[in-house]
């Protein structure tokens, strides 16, 4: 043992862990780990998109319904596929910001007087869908 790592398997692989490892660790801390990869998914789609829409693929002005959908879709494949790129960090960031969202989610339940962490967990999880619908309907119907 050197500085308190151990001789586990993981530490023979040279200390790289693969998502499932990470995401298995994230699970340990139950539904603080959820939403703390849901936190920052929210966080990676909300930015990926709006950062796609107006930089790396600029549209032009109005474009009409249809393609202002064909081009949310383009969009959202492009940030689709940024995000099985980044899992891995993403989940690496979750695991180090879980002790931090499970002391987040416990203020959150006293502060807004919630019968439980669970009932807490679901106002959050509704307020990060409702959040990215509204940017992705927006933004979308903005540009139709």
């Amino acid at each position: 043992m050197f500085l308190g790592v151990s001789d586990s398997e993981e530490n023979k692989k040279g200390m790289s862990l693969s998502s499932n490892e990470i995401l298995k660790k994230l699970r340990r801390y139950g539904i603080s780990g959820i939403l703390s990869y849901g936190l920052l998914n929210t966080a990676y789609y909300l930015t990926t998109f709006l950062f796609v829409w107006f930089y790396i693929a600029p549209a032009p002005g109005k474009m009409g319904y249809l393609a202002a959908v064909e081009r949310f879709l383009k969009v959202m494949a492009m940030v689709w596929a940024g995000s099985q790129v980044t899992k891995l960090i993403r989940a690496g960031g979750a695991l180090a910001l879980a002790p931090f969202v499970d002391r987040g989610l416990s203020w959150f339940t006293d502060k807004f007087k919630f019968q439980s962490q669970g009932k807490a967990f679901m106002a959050i999880v509704g307020f990060c869908f409702g959040l990215a619908l509204v940017v992705f309907l927006v933004i979308t119907l903005l540009w139709a």
